[in-house]
């Protein structure tokens, strides 16, 4: 159709303009030139949806006659205009079926999908090499089902399970999306990603595709392991948030698109479900993981939406819409926590394997230090006391300090259990071993007074160890 080496579009417009005043008439067009008529009407359509171009009637020989709008008059006279035409640009950057429609159009690299495919191919390497290391290589690249030593090294990856949130390891929502149980589920679930990831990523650009994928991730890892518990690994529900998110696009902009691009749209979507009856067809796939994936993706592309076509003050209220989307995601989780049984089983098991015995073992160790170290040396009258002895017992109030703190921050992050008794276990156990960081803190403030130690001061390290003691009792009434 365009002979003279002129884009389409923009040839159609210069014919319209050498005709007028007369109108310019397809129909007699493609029967003199032998063109593809579907391809001319794809083309009118597009310059008539961006309103370039206007119909009139016809008659039955000629068909419906083309001329040209003001519109389309001025961008033959704008060689910018003509430039973005040319290459399939949007004319004005407040026209927003000219964005939708130049989707389509435009030739824009998948630099996201392409980073997002090769970092869970290093992950899964990774992965791979350090199990050779320890001779389960076959193994990891079968799996499923999964054995012990596979577990091992898809957590150390970035695997996801009830058991790691217990234990207040939160970022494991992140870092599941980018773990992978065997290579077969790998190459399937990377093969979607690129076919599936590069049409979404021209739909949103670079950075809104994305924070689709990421909270995508984060939305099928709550999902997944709030009702599975047994663990979260793979790209499938990121995938399908983009599915989500790419399903959304079509249904609020629809009404901007020719028939021929909801037709692609149609099958772009006959594909998504193909994808999700392939994915569900593997025995360890979570469906509740795409399913959270899936909503996640829908809600992101909603807001982002509105973001960029919504009215100033929706804009703000898209992103700040983003806080309740991520906090629905721990609120789901929280539900679990407090009503599944599983979950609080789970949490009971992992507080008396994980966090018990670090307590009784920690304080009898730290007893034990302070009894034999500590209180002789406050005994002693301050000028009584060797130098280098006091320094050697600094030294230890100190590392102890370290340890029960650390130790009472692990437990912080834990918690809070939906068990009511791993709940009242990690608290007082919490207590019991800050009670004893500060004993410490409070014996090593004496050394370094010196002669300025007052009774204030005595009392109230007296105190603390009253506290420590009355903690102790109800501590060991708990795991008793």
């Amino acid at each position: 159709m365009s002979e003279d080496g002129l884009n389409p579009r923009e040839t159609i417009l210069r014919m319209c303009a050498a005709a007028a005043p007369e109108p310019w008439y397809p129909r007699l067009y493609v029967k003199q030139a032998d063109l593809d008529a579907d391809a001319l009407a794809e083309c009118l359509e597009e310059l008539w949806l961006d309103g370039l171009i206007q119909k009139t009637p016809g008659n039955a020989e000629t068909g419906p006659a083309i001329s040209l709008t003001r519109a389309g008059e001025r961008v033959l006279l704008d060689p910018e205009a003509l430039d973005r035409l040319r290459a399939g640009q949007p004319l004005s950057a407040e026209d927003r079926g000219a964005i939708v429609r130049g989707v389509f159009r435009g030739r824009l690299i998948p630099h996201m999908t392409r980073l997002i495919v090769l970092v869970h191919v290093v992950v899964f390497v990774h992965g791979y090499l350090d199990a050779r290391w320890i001779g389960a290589g076959k193994d990891f690249l079968s799996a499923p089902p999964v054995t012990a030593q596979v577990a091992k090294l898809l957590e150390d990856s970035g695997s996801l399970t009830a058991r790691n949130l217990i234990d207040g390891q939160w970022w494991r929502l992140l870092t599941a999306g980018f773990v992978h149980v065997g290579f077969l589920y790998l190459l399937l679930n990377m093969v979607f990603l690129y076919l599936a990831g590069r049409y979404v990523e021209r739909m949103w650009g670079h950075v809104r595709y994305l924070l689709i994928y990421l909270i995508s991730v984060v939305g099928s890892s709550c999902v997944g392991v709030a009702q599975n518990l047994t663990g979260e690994a793979s790209a499938s529900g990121a995938v399908c948030g983009l599915l989500g998110a790419e399903a959304v696009w079509f249904l609020l902009n629809r009404r901007y698109l020719s028939r021929p691009l909801m037709r692609a749209a149609w099958w772009s979507l006959i594909s998504s479900g193909v994808f999700l009856v392939v994915i569900l067809a593997f025995r360890d796939a979570s469906s509740w993981g795409l399913l959270g994936g899936t909503i996640a993706g829908a809600l992101a592309g909603l807001l982002l939406h509105l973001h960029r076509f919504g009215p100033p003050l929706w804009r703000w209220l898209a992103i700040a819409g983003f806080v309740p989307l991520a906090w629905y995601g721990q609120h789901f989780i929280d539900v679990a926590r407090a009503t599944d049984e599983r979950w609080q089983k789970i949490e009971d098991q992992q507080f008396e394997q994980r966090y018990a015995g670090a307590i009784s073992k920690s304080m009898k160790q730290a007893k034990t230090l302070y009894t034999e170290q500590v209180t002789t040396l406050l005994r002693w009258d301050p000028p009584d006391r060797e130098a280098e002895k006091v320094e050697s017992v600094l030294a230890v109030l100190v590392e102890q300090q370290r340890e029960l703190n650390g130790l009472a921050d692990r437990l912080d992050r834990a918690g809070p259990y939906g068990s009511a008794e791993a709940e009242l276990a990690r608290q007082t156990g919490r207590d019991y071993v800050r009670a004893g960081a500060k004993l410490f803190a409070l014996a090593e403030h004496a050394l370094r007074l010196g002669e300025q130690w007052t009774d204030k001061d005595r009392q109230a390290l007296r105190q603390q160890q009253s506290e420590i003691d009355k903690l102790h009792k109800e501590w060991q009434t708990l795991v008793e």
